[in-house]
């Protein structure tokens, strides 16, 4: 075996060893007559964490549907009027597929917002 891996072995088996018995005096029970362990970092009890509020997510989630909604029928009116001002039959421009790529991306969060809801 190398010089390394035995250097390796040795500070991991020390490292496991020391984790060991610094954890074996709080693995040992408290006894049966004493109050309930206190917390190391304060004395008091925990507050668990608050949870949003649904209707407030719920509300958000509408005014985003809402403003996604109108953009996305912007987007297609500007589609519409760049095809209709365009000569499509041989080249498309690319500006229609940027929108065209909008457009869709729009539908999608669309999509996840109405899901979400």
């Amino acid at each position: 075996m190398s010089h390394s891996r035995r250097v390796f072995l040795g500070v991991a088996v020390t490292f496991v060893a020391a984790s060991a018995f610094g954890a074996a005096p709080q693995l040992q029970q408290a006894p049966a007559g004493s109050p309930e362990p206190k917390f190391p970092d304060d004395t008091t009890t925990r507050i668990p964490p608050r949870r949003p509020d649904p209707r407030v997510i719920l509300k958000q989630n509408q005014e985003e549907i809402k403003k996604d909604v109108a953009r996305l029928t912007e987007t297609v009116a500007e589609l519409q009027k760049a095809l209709d001002d365009a000569d499509t039959k041989e080249v498309l421009s690319l500006d229609v597929v940027h929108k065209t790529d909008e457009i869709e991306k729009l539908a999608k969060q669309i999509r996840s917002l109405v899901r979400a809801n």
